[in-house]
């Protein structure tokens, strides 16, 4: 019997499917933005909460993967993820109101948290060193996939039929996964260790509401809030306790990796990378639907290019890699990410989708070109007895400055669109020189009330889409002042094994 057509192949088939599903969730959602600001009446501060929610709670639960599956078995922990999953994303579907989308997604996270890593950790565990390349192939085309497949997805799905769906979709796909899985999957011996569910609960409070905090804090003014004051210092509290535990052993993230400085430099710049690149990411659709006024599956066609040029990139870069030192080229790629994203903030009132799509295709190039480098530095002196732990930590720093970035990101877009707003207004006036002469050129409008409306719709358009550029601008920056990072960086081996840790 070919290896393909096994039982533990269709199990490894359906646990990439489900990952594939996950990650497709983390960015569908962005298409449907402007259509859930209107369905649950919320600004963009407050729609933000429906993706970070979802993300924090993915991101902390990353961490416990390893020992969930040592302690109820893959199979059990993969069961009722899917459960899970499955059961929220019906949920979503069905909210009427922010608050309970915002406890659906919460919800939704949990469940769908362990689902990529499980995929890796069963093959990393049920095939030999020399088969693991060929099905981890699999997954990472799932994965790659999931940033194409879901804004396409989605505009498709919002354009012609509703926003719902976005959420229902999932359904089938966790049906599959669970007969799949229950079906063929063997059990496994479990081992009776012990999880310290504090320090978790200390974890989770703590991330949770630090990220409230960055949510909520410019609608609510920041530290002249006695509310955002107190989220503030409960996060400071329950992240000191964290700490405190894990520095006694009792932890359930082994601090034993952080005495790696590689490691430890490495998470601190994907934190950085992309903290900075997910506000781009998160709403770069909200400004083609919002500005442009693009139809929303246009808007999701024309970021999938991105994921495109992102598979292409990988295998070159890594392929490069062997040649010239990978700092260097993660130099370059971060450059060449900064760049794209400068020069979106020049775009024009009238979209160029020449310009999009270059822009869009280079930023792809650059990220997986990050962040594949990244992979093969970061382990680099790691044991392979932390290697899951590493993992944990790794990917939580992504996740994490996923819902950072975007709730950043959130706050700048409104931010900027009520100064904007309040500068040019103030220029919209018969009695202004600048007005006057403009309005002249106003054919077939006499009235001047009637100017003033059109004007005050302009400056609107106006508002927004500079909001979006000087986000754009402010990132460009950054991640270019930042490129010389990768240099603090061990310099990886060119013929070293890829990482496959979990």
């Amino acid at each position: 019997m070919s290896m393909w057509t096994e039982r533990r192949t269709i199990v490894a088939y359906a646990l990439s499917l489900l990952a594939l599903a996950e990650i497709i969730d983390l960015t569908i959602v962005s298409v449907a933005i402007p259509d859930l600001m209107g369905a649950l009446e919320a600004n963009i501060n407050d729609i933000s909460l429906t993706m970070t929610s979802y993300i924090v709670a993915a991101a902390i639960c990353i961490p416990l993967t390893g020992l969930m599956t040592t302690k109820y078995g893959t199979r059990n922990v993969a069961l009722m993820s899917i459960l899970i999953f499955g059961i929220s994303s019906v949920l979503c579907g069905t909210a009427t109101s922010l608050h309970q989308m915002i406890i659906y997604r919460l919800i939704q996270g949990i469940g769908g948290a362990f689902l990529p890593a499980l995929a890796q950790a069963y093959v990393v565990e049920n095939y030999t060193e020399q088969e693991q390349p060929k099905i981890m192939s699999v997954i990472t085309i799932c994965i790659v996939l999931g940033p194409i497949i879901g804004p396409v997805m989605g505009g498709y799905i919002v354009q012609n039929m509703n926003w719902r769906w976005i959420f229902y979709v999932n359904v089938p796909i966790c049906i599959a996964g669970f007969a799949l899985i229950s079906i063929f999957m063997d059990k496994v011996v479990t081992k009776d260790i012990k999880i310290d569910y504090i320090s978790f609960a200390f974890m989770a409070i703590g991330i949770g509401c630090l990220e409230y905090f960055v949510d909520e804090g410019n609608t609510n003014n920041w530290f002249e809030s006695f509310e955002m004051i107190c989220f503030l210092a409960l996060a400071i509290i329950f992240i000191g306790f964290f700490i405190w535990r894990g520095l006694l052993g009792s932890c359930v993230v082994n601090f034993r990796v952080f005495t790696n400085f590689n490691f430890v430099f490495s998470c601190f710049v994907m934190f950085a990378f992309f903290s900075l690149l997910s506000g781009g990411l998160t709403y770069f659709s909200a400004m083609l639907q919002n500005v442009y006024g693009m139809p929303v599956d246009t808007a999701g066609y024309l970021q999938a290019p991105r994921g495109v040029a992102a598979i292409i990139g990988a295998p070159i870069y890594m392929g490069l890699s062997k040649k010239i030192d990978a700092r260097i080229l993660m130099i370059f790629a971060m450059i060449l990410t900064g760049a794209s994203s400068l020069a979106m903030s020049f775009m024009s009132p009238l979209p160029s989708y020449a310009l999009i799509l270059t822009l869009v295709i280079l930023q792809g190039f650059g990220m997986i070109g990050v962040f594949v480098l990244l992979m093969s530095i970061a382990y680099i002196g790691v044991p392979d007895a932390e290697s899951g732990d590493c993992s944990g930590v790794f990917n939580f720093a992504r996740n994490f400055s996923s819902s950072i970035g975007a709730a950043v990101a959130a706050t700048m877009i409104a931010r900027n669109q009520q100064v904007v707003w309040n500068d040019l207004s103030s220029k919209v006036s018969e009695y202004a020189t600048g007005f006057r002469y403009w309005s002249q050129s106003l054919i077939g409008l006499s009235s001047s009330d009637t100017k003033i409306q059109v004007s005050a719709l302009l400056v609107r358009q106006a508002a927004v889409l500079q909001s979006y550029l000087d986000m754009f601008y402010l990132t460009g920056i950054i991640l270019i002042a930042l490129c010389w990072m990768p240099l603090f960086l061990k310099r990886p081996d060119p013929n070293a094994k890829p990482h496959m840790g979990h």
